[in-house]
């Protein structure tokens, strides 16, 4: 597998904000680009194939996407990365690592909130994700786009109805629970 880290995120941090975030003067810099390269290995590459999704990469880097890988990175994958990289980032937009440990950004006219509330929030987001990596996997393999997309077509990953939510697996209509806590 080449080295699909040394090209640029698909997105951008100001894209993610405009995409998924209710306070549209949020810092970009909360954002790093290693935080957008997170959010696409951990969420994105698997479900498109590695070459598929290098495929993205190196069209995205070097500035000559096809038509087609266009209309699916800004109709559908941008998107579907917005979500997942918020779901990333919060826990560093609410709380920052210093020299001092970790401390919590606040300013004095807001609280803080509660670790169930962060958690409903964070189970929000990333629900939100997957609604939108599904609408962009069913884009892909419907037949409406038969043959713009060879390289997925060719190259998709076994098994596209099974996923993990939460430490249980999913598979079509057939759900089954195991313990993946590691």
């Amino acid at each position: 597998m080449a080295n699909l880290k040394k090209y640029k995120a698909l997105t951008t941090s100001t894209d993610v904000i405009s995409r998924c975030f209710t306070n549209e003067n949020t810092d970009p810099y909360l954002i790093s680009d290693n935080s957008l390269i997170l959010s696409e290995l951990a969420h994105i590459k698997d479900v498109l194939g590695v070459k598929f999704y290098g495929e993205l990469k190196l069209q995205n880097d070097v500035g000559t996407l096809t038509v087609a890988n266009t209309t699916f990175l800004n109709d559908y994958l941008k998107d579907t990365l917005a979500w997942f990289i918020r779901f990333e980032v919060i826990n560093e937009i609410q709380m920052n690592s210093s020299s001092s440990g970790i401390i919590t950004n606040m300013d004095e006219f807001s609280d803080i909130v509660s670790p169930n509330e962060l958690d409903v929030y964070k189970q929000d987001t990333y629900r939100k994700a997957e609604i939108f990596l599904k609408d962009a996997i069913d884009f892909l393999n419907d037949t409406d786009q038969s043959g713009d997309y060879p390289t997925y077509e060719n190259n998709k990953p076994c098994n596209t109805d099974v996923y993990k939510n939460h430490s249980i697996l999913f598979s079509g209509n057939n759900v089954q629970s195991y313990n993946l806590n590691y």
